[in-house]
């Protein structure tokens, strides 16, 4: 009763106060009182925080970001700031300052004992009013999502231009000289966090001071963790003048690396690592390597070695190494099988993208998933930033079910009726970019949001670096929805922001960014914008392209790729398709300079040279491809990983090539780690073979193992890739009962009509789902008659065949005459027919024991089916998988088949008067 009491007096909302009991029961915070009377007051600067008592376990990370654990790591624990930046220190102020719950508080004690202020007291405040901004974000950004009464002006996002915060930095600059190394770095990283710009004087000075420090300590003395807080910070300098500080620092860390051998040690190391790209090289990671191996393997599971994993796998995962240690990532991260449910929720976040990332192991994936997944059922309560960042990680392995309600809860929440903070930004791209819903309103608020963001914001948030990150997220989001979405007005406000970069910025002459603003404005054409390319960008890329690395060649071939797309219904575009021509003409050349001049491409950079190449396939360059190929006979099965096949394969489809050696490599990867293998990853194998309709040993070998994981996960795949893994198996006479029964179940049926309601592609993906499914029907009802699967399909397959064209084309037109020369009685001859089971047949011919037709079988079925070059492998001019599907069943239907290529069918020796004649003849009535 007293608390409701105190609600009351308060004028706290029944709202808010539900939320606050929720909090404080499921969190178990000890003093409820702390927590009541945080709101007691409008003014954010104002607000009680019960630092000491809150239990950090709702809360994950600090809102700048995620670069370090230094100052936002212990998340299930209170945080002793006392301890950790002013050890055995009895100070008075210092202490009072460390038990303050609110900024006033704080400010008030500075203000009442300004006369008597010294470093440690002023260490201890800085460090305080961080502390305060990580407890703000994490426990009020729940009720600035919903909209309550906490409003912007009221909160850390100002408090910048707060005088009692500015008063803070000027006693900072007066007292920084005294400061030891432990406040030094500390307080840096404070500043940084704050918002504080980098390069204002009192970072400025202290970064320095620190520096001067670090120089003259000897290395044995310096702990890790200054060491990873000042290298952040030095970090977002982001210019000439933070690389020089860091050159200096670099010898450092190689020295720390040498003497580490605790998981603190090692944790703060990686952090230093990861943030230092530009410094690292093989030898550097192999001996870093060295140390993981001898540090975390085979040591039991303790609290700090799970941070420690974290942190190494963040490093081992980013974007040059991940493909380089594929081993000991999955070693890292099976030792972590079974601790799930003690992984903090920021770790298990990092871990579920490291795993998205790596596409494996499964054990650790299917744990890490249901563990998360239950936060699905508790979203409507705590729709907060930490939610949202596992929902994020959750969409793409979750159910249909699991998808619409996700859907509903954005819906509800964060787009269609309230605005969202900044800081949800990234998780809603992810989780709306996987979710592929078919619902524009959800893509255009979001879209809208974003750019509402970016204009109303400050001039910060537009930078350069910032901006082509929101143009690479709406390209991928355009490209995940098959390019059926676009939103004009983000577009058009995109391309003048660019177009002001590169007329007054620093983009025009830097390669890597731009690129990546040519390939967004070329994308995306409008009425507005144009449908040309200004040819000053053009001779741009020209004359530049001899600098342009492999992923720069990716980044203007994605883009042409897509402009072609966006323009093919524009039928006058000359100039553009010279320009087209031109510049994939130009990164041909550039690519093939790269492979002779790096002899040492890891596979993941070939992967993107190779899809590069793909995405300019109307401008081939045979050398190039054949380079590429051969290159990947470098590599053995121990180099390639689960991430680096799949794209592999992918590349494979995409220009229609089989290699019977490279996909070997693969299979022997695949067989070797079958059991931490996603069925995902599985199907695309397969697929691949029935494509091509090819198998091998390794193939053979691999596809028991393939059934089991399609079984497996069977209930999780998405319907489309199910059926088409299925599908596979069934051509290649392994599909398992359990997956017939669940591909033939009410339970399979409803999921697809959920998918297909749902779907973003709403004129192609039905016909597709439909399509298959009832290739799939036809399959297992002809090659697994055991299975007692009915035919359900024949109304189906009427409604096609009524819309179904005669053929027309010259190949088909000129056969057919040839035929009616050879078969007098037309009672013969069918044209256009179709087989039971709703297979089209392009001639049927009936032989019996006539004096015309002389033959030894009576009342023959004969089926002359015509093949075409799409029909046909590339490789090797031999028929594919679904042609030879077709030439099975047929034959099983009692028909004899015979096949006639386009390609001989037009060759030199067929222009003899009689040849296609005799051809046709020896075809039908072959010799026994």
């Amino acid at each position: 009763m007293r608390k409701m009491t105190l609600f009351k007096l308060f004028g706290i909302n029944l709202k808010i106060t539900t939320k606050i009991i929720h909090m404080t029961t499921r969190y178990k915070t000890k003093n409820y009182n702390a927590v009541y009377t945080k709101l007691y007051e409008i003014n954010a600067l104002k607000l009680v925080f019960p630092l000491q008592q809150f239990h950090r376990k709702y809360c994950f990370q600090s809102f700048r970001g995620d670069e370090t654990d230094s100052d936002s790591e212990d998340i299930e624990k209170k945080r002793d700031i006392k301890s950790t930046i002013l050890q055995d220190n009895n100070d008075i102020l210092a202490i009072k300052i460390s038990e303050c719950k609110s900024l006033q508080e704080i400010f008030d004690l500075l203000q009442n004992n300004k006369n008597k202020l010294n470093w440690k007291n002023i260490s201890m405040a800085i460090a305080m009013v961080r502390e305060l901004q990580i407890i703000y974000y994490r426990l009020c950004m729940f009720e600035k999502n919903l909209n309550s009464y906490i409003t912007p002006e009221y909160n850390f996002e100002k408090i910048l231009t707060n005088n009692d915060f500015l008063n803070l930095i000027n006693f900072m600059e007066e007292h920084y000289e005294f400061m030891n190394i432990q406040c030094l770095s500390y307080s840096l990283l404070c500043l940084h966090k704050l918002g504080v710009d980098i390069n204002s004087t009192v970072s400025l000075k202290l970064s320095h001071k620190l520096q001067k420090i670090l120089m003259t300590t000897p290395v044995e003395e310096i702990e890790s963790c200054i060491l990873s807080r000042f290298i952040v910070t030095i970090v977002a300098h982001r210019d000439l003048l933070g690389l020089y500080i860091l050159k200096d620092i670099w010898p450092i860390v190689l020295k720390k690396m040498e003497l580490c051998d605790t998981y603190e040690d090692i944790k703060h190391i990686s952090i230093c690592l990861y943030n230092l790209p530009w410094f690292l090289n093989k030898s550097v990671m192999d001996n870093f390597i060295s140390k993981i191996k001898c540090n975390l393997l085979n040591k039991p599971q303790h609290d700090e070695k799970i941070k420690c994993i974290v942190k190494v796998l963040r490093l081992i995962n980013s974007p040059y190494w991940i493909n380089q240690n594929t081993n000991l990532s999955r070693s890292l991260l099976l030792s972590l099988v079974g601790a799930v449910k003690q992984i903090a929720l920021y770790d298990m976040i990092q871990l579920q993208m490291i795993i998205v990332k790596q596409s494996e192991p499964y054990e650790l994936f299917e744990e890490i998933h249901n563990e998360t997944s239950k936060w699905l059922f508790k979203a409507d309560v705590d729709t907060d930033i930490t939610v949202l960042r596992l929902l994020s990680c959750i969409v793409p392995s979750s159910s249909a079910s699991q998808r619409k309600q996700i859907e509903s809860l954005l819906r509800k929440h964060f787009l269609l009726n309230n605005s969202f903070s900044h800081l949800c930004i990234g998780p809603l791209f992810n989780i709306i970019r996987n979710l592929k819903t078919s619902d524009l309103e959800i893509c255009n608020a979001y879209w809208s949001s974003v750019l509402d963001w970016l204009i109303s914001g400050k001039p910060s948030i537009r930078e350069n670096h910032k901006l082509l990150r929101i143009c690479n997220r709406y390209m991928n989001f355009n490209n995940n929805m098959s390019g059926t979405y676009r939103h004009y007005k983000f577009e058009n406000q995109m391309i003048n922001w660019l177009t002001e970069e590169l007329d007054h910025g620093v983009s025009a002459i830097i390669p890597s960014k731009f690129t990546k603003i040519f390939s967004f404005f070329i994308s995306y054409p409008n009425k507005n914008i144009g449908y040309e390319i200004p040819e000053v960008m053009v001779k741009k890329v020209l004359d530049t392209v001899g600098q342009y690395n492999i992923y720069d060649c990716y980044i203007v071939s994605k883009g042409l790729n897509t402009a072609f797309i966006n323009r093919k219904n524009k039928t006058a575009l000359p100039m553009f398709l010279d320009q087209y021509v031109r510049l994939c003409t130009a990164l041909n050349k550039r690519s093939l300079d790269i492979l002779n001049q790096e002899p040492n491409l890891s596979i993941s950079q070939l992967n993107s040279l190779y899809r590069g190449y793909n995405h300019r396939y109307n401008v081939k360059e045979p050398r190039l491809f054949y380079k590429i190929l051969e290159r990947y006979k470098n590599y053995t099965s121990e180099d390639f990983s689960s991430r680096t096949i799949r794209e592999l394969t992918y590349n494979l489809v995409t220009s229609d090539w089989y290699d019977a050696e490279l996909l070997d490599k693969c299979l022997e990867y695949f067989i070797k780690n079958h059991k931490y293998l996603l069925a995902e990853n599985v199907e695309k194998i397969l697929t691949l073979f029935f494509l091509y309709g090819v198998n091998s040993e390794q193939f053979i070998e691999f596809l028991p193992y393939a059934t089991e994981i399609i079984n497996r996960d069977k209930f999780k795949m998405s319907g489309l890739n199910f059926m088409r893994a299925s599908l596979a198996l069934c051509y290649f006479y392994s599909l398992s009962t359990p997956i017939k029964d669940y591909l033939f179940s009410v339970e399979f049926l409803e999921k697809l009509d959920d998918e297909l309601n749902n779907c973003y592609a709403k004129a192609t993906y039905p016909l597709k789902v439909r399509q298959l499914l009832m290739i799939l029907n036809r399959a297992v009802c002809i090659d697994y008659p055991e299975f007692d699967v009915p035919w359900f399909h024949t109304k189906y397959c009427e409604e096609i065949q009524s819309l179904v064209p005669k053929h027309t084309g010259s190949f088909y037109l000129e056969v057919e005459k040839k035929l009616n020369q050879l078969i007098i009685n037309k009672g013969y001859l069918k044209s256009n027919s179709f087989s039971p089971y709703g297979y089209k047949l392009d001639f049927e011919l009936i032989l019996n024991d006539s004096k015309q037709l002389k033959s030894t079988n009576k009342n023959e079925k004969l089926i002359l089916l015509l093949l075409n070059e799409n029909d046909l492998r590339k490789t090797d001019n031999e028929m594919r998988g679904l042609s030879r599907l077709k030439q099975r069943h047929l034959e099983i239907l009692g028909y004899r088949v015979i096949w006639i290529k386009k390609s001989i069918w037009n060759s030199m020796f067929m222009t003899e008067p009689e040849a296609k004649l005799s051809y046709l003849k020896n075809l039908i009535w072959q010799k026994p």
